[in-house]
């Protein structure tokens, strides 16, 4: 007679039980992956569609294999661990009926939240949604929540179902393959969007951010070190052509509709990449100095970003500079530069650094002579002068590049008093007689020491702040402190020039320089970072991931545990309008 240890019985039961829950568990995660991916394909009407064949196949391999892996991830890590802790079948498939509903649900309101804002679930943004300041907001937000008890319904029933009907379900053996094909969706999706980043493919690389979670693979670095990829030449792509994440754009937003312009005013802007907030002073450029005081000198005025491309999308499009890759990589024209064709203005375009900055070539004046060589301030003035000497009853647009190109603050005031007699010989009485005039910066210049990458995350006042000054016969001369952003200018030139009928809002994120109201902020920005500006220079910073931080007007950071969520609301109305969906 053979006689059995209740031991032994009690670890053969052991392991039966948790067999039977990881056999389970797979049925389960296989359930959820098709739920997951049935809400993920929700991002297919969300996202800038691609246009090109391979594009559009991408993002159908990259949804199968992004949630395939991630909630299998989710079994591997959770419940996978939990079927050998948790004994009592019923409790451990409860426990994993309430962490899927749970994920599902998130995963449902990410998508909301990416309809409306084009950003993922994050810290910051789940803070805002359910901020108790924004009342009205939140109930809405909640609301949502009402799909949870019948997502929670769904999970229960498919729990009970395939736990009584494991037997049954352990026998078919096509699990195994659909498993391999998700995986091979899963590589594959990585592999080609790896190549697809090394060969600037745009309708697949402009895909990064459509899912949560989501963070394809590159092999720049690998390639660059094995001698198939020159690092060199794809950077300077990448500065031509725009990040290769950048969406498509759409402006202006609907068609421009103009009423009939009586009296068209020679336009005349001067940029003087460099010039900070504080260089126009007697003691510093007395000439220039003399001329604002003839002028509207807007005194608390930013650029819409740190570098001159940022700068330049800001005065010419009126956006902020999160759209700069955007306009590079689809060469988007600005609708003042339309406009001043449609008009039949003659364009006279004049740079001391040769056009060097991709926004000229790429998209602002895409199609125009420009010249190639750098010169000198001097020679770009002379240039200019030539252009004025021709006589022509047709308006004109002149755009004025100067560089300041100083490498420490002793080379920076010599140049600047180098440069200020030049503009005693630009605006003299004939070329202002009937001519609009705006001088400003792309940005400043800051010499402080620092990394390269703490350099282009580096939005000090000395970097952002700028100088604008405004001369126009129907502008009194005088100091306006209000706060004012390069954003302002193009819906003042496009109102009260060119009399455009549709709201600022169809092609331009600034208020109207000539009417200030609205928003007591302003906003500078790069490719990560956007940074809320208020009127006593404090600044909030906010990066795609969520991170934040507070700077005084002295750019010391300021430690802040309440980010203010009411701004960064009215920023995300606002910021991602012209992605084209």
């Amino acid at each position: 007679m053979i006689s059995f240890k209740k031991g032994d019985f009690n670890g053969k039961q052991y392991r039966d039980d948790t067999s039977r829950k990881i056999s389970w568990g797979h049925w389960f995660a296989f359930f959820n992956i098709i739920i997951a991916i049935f809400i993920g394909s929700r991002y297919a009407f969300l996202i800038d569609w691609p246009d090109t064949l391979g594009g559009k196949l991408y993002f159908f391999v990259s949804l199968l294999g992004h949630f395939s892996f991630s909630v299998f991830a989710v079994y591997l890590l959770v419940v996978f661990p939990l079927s050998f802790v948790i004994k009592n079948h019923r409790t451990f498939r409860g426990l994993t009926v309430i962490l899927a509903t749970i994920f599902i649900t998130l995963l449902l309101f990410d998508t909301a939240v990416f309809s409306r804002f084009n950003l993922h679930l994050s810290s910051i943004v789940w803070n805002l949604l359910v901020n108790p300041e924004n009342g009205e907001m939140s109930r809405n937000w909640q609301i949502f929540f009402v799909s949870m008890p019948m997502i929670l319904l769904v999970q229960m029933l498919f729990s009970r179902w395939s736990w009584e009907k494991l037997r049954s379900l352990e026998r078919q053996t096509w699990l195994k393959y659909v498993g391999v094909f998700f995986t091979v969706t899963f590589i594959a999706s990585h592999l080609i969007y790896a190549w697809a980043d090394a060969y600037l493919y745009r309708p697949i690389t402009m895909q990064r951010s459509n899912f949560p979670l989501s963070y394809p693979m590159t092999a720049r670095s690998f390639l660059e070190k094995h001698g198939l990829l020159d690092g060199e030449e794809y950077e300077q792509k990448l500065a031509q052509e725009g990040r290769l994440d950048a969406l498509k754009i759409g402006y202006p937003k609907h068609s421009l509709t103009f009423s009939t312009t009586e009296h068209k005013p020679n336009i005349l802007l001067i940029t003087v990449s460099g010039l900070r907030y504080d260089a126009i002073v007697s003691e510093k450029m007395p000439k220039l100095a003399e001329f604002a005081l003839r002028s509207t000198q807007f005194t608390n005025h930013y650029s819409s970003g740190n570098t001159n491309n940022t700068g330049l999308v800001g005065l010419f499009y009126g956006l902020n500079a999160n759209y700069t890759d955007s306009i590079l990589s689809n060469h988007t024209p600005s609708v003042l530069i339309e406009k001043l064709r449609a008009e039949k203005y003659r364009f006279g375009l004049f740079s001391a650094s040769g056009f060097k900055d991709s926004l000229f070539r790429q998209a602002l004046f895409r199609g125009m002579a420009l010249a190639k060589e750098k010169t000198t301030n001097e020679n770009v003035v002379k240039q200019f002068n030539e252009f004025i000497a021709q006589k022509s009853e047709t308006p004109w647009f002149v755009y004025l590049d100067l560089d300041l190109n100083a490498k420490d603050p002793i080379e920076y005031e010599r140049v600047l008093a180098q440069t200020d007699p030049l503009f005693e010989q630009i605006l003299t009485d004939s070329t202002l007689e009937n001519t609009l005039v705006i001088i400003t910066a792309e940005h400043g210049l800051s010499f402080n020491e620092m990394h390269k990458k703490d350099q282009r995350n580096y939005f000090g006042r000395d970097e952002i702040q700028v100088p604008l000054l405004v001369f126009w016969k129907d502008l009194p001369a005088g100091v306006e402190s209000a706060l004012t952003s390069h954003t302002d200018l193009l819906p003042a030139l496009m109102t009260q020039i060119f009399n455009v009928q549709n709201p600022s809002k169809d092609y331009a994120q600034g208020r109207n320089l000539f009417d200030l109201r609205g928003d007591d902020w302003v906003l500078a920005s790069n490719y990560r970072w956007n940074v809320l500006i208020q009127p006593d220079g404090t600044q909030y910073h906010l990066d795609r991931k969520g991170n934040y931080k507070k700077f005084d007007r002295a750019y010391q950071e300021q430690s802040s545990d309440r980010p203010p969520l009411g701004l960064f609301l009215e920023m995300f109305k606002s910021e991602n309008s012209f992605f084209d969906k």
